[in-house]
């Protein structure tokens, strides 16, 4: 089972692309940072933060363009996947999560 469910914020204003054709498709990608609440706080208050890359497509991806922008708290549910690939003969790893579902964990501001 692959799995994964996080709560945090947008560290950026989401990109939307759209694909070509006679029903264009969204792409939203945004970076998320995740705090972690079960380690000790820094000296500014800051507990330490671990940073997601996310992405959604169709209608998802519809609503984190309409609906979020850096700083939105969402909570996340979706399946982690490898971006692995070669960079001047060395591979690269990294990880982005595809979103099933979002939640809005804060009502907008006006």
């Amino acid at each position: 089972m692959n799995k994964i469910m996080i709560t945090g914020r947008l560290t950026e204003d989401p990109k939307v692309k759209y694909s070509d054709g006679s029903e264009p498709l969204a792409h939203a990608i945004f970076n998320f940072a995740v705090p972690d609440m079960t380690m000790k706080r820094d000296s500014q208050g800051n507990y330490p933060t671990d940073f997601f890359r996310c992405f959604a497509f169709g209608k998802k991806a519809e609503i984190v363009e309409t609906h979020c922008k850096t700083g939105t708290k969402l909570l996340i549910v979706g399946k982690l996947k490898n971006n692995n690939y070669e960079k001047n003969e060395q591979k690269v790893y990294g990880n982005e999560i595809a979103i099933e579902t979002i939640e809005f964990l804060e009502t907008k501001s006006k």
